[in-house]
């Protein structure tokens, strides 16, 4: 687990971190992290990319938020890779980025890996996880990414 996580998995119920990795992510430049906690009641936004940076998000926003994974079975779901879904090699393509979530509870902790979820899901329909996925994301992307808090 990387140590800015666990950090706040000390202090936490839930910790869900997303991230968009890039091709070029492996070879050395780091990805931004959209981060929510969890104690009790009360849910906490917070940026990573050098440092911890906490967000400054309403208590409503934050719920929401929250709702959402709930909502989309985050946390129930598997990963990519461990489905089952053809999809023919036509339709392949590499390079691409990947959108990662990491989820920790105090029992758990599992990553959820989805390649290029919108082309697959448009071209090899038929994933609900995919789907669920991608709906994260947007709502990840519309209440929060598109204020420029994370980018």
């Amino acid at each position: 687990m990387k140590p800015f996580l666990n950090t706040l998995h000390e202090q936490n119920e839930y910790v869900i971190a997303f991230r968009v990795v890039l091709p070029s992510t492996s070879q050395g430049l780091k990805s931004d992290y959209f981060i929510l906690t969890r104690l009790g009641n009360n849910v906490q936004a917070f940026r990573y990319k050098d440092e911890l940076k906490k967000l400054s998000l309403s208590d409503q926003l934050l719920e929401l938020l929250w709702k959402n994974l709930i909502q989309n079975q985050l946390f129930t779901m598997k990963d990519e890779k461990e489905l089952s879904n053809f999809c023919p090699k036509k339709y392949a393509i590499y390079h691409s980025y990947s959108y990662e979530f990491t989820l920790i509870s105090k029992t758990r902790m599992k990553t959820l890996s989805y390649y290029y979820p919108e082309h697959y899901d448009e071209v090899c329909f038929g994933m609900a996880e995919r789907k669920k996925i991608i709906n994260t994301v947007s709502a990840i992307d519309l209440l929060v990414l598109k204020d420029g808090l994370v980018h």
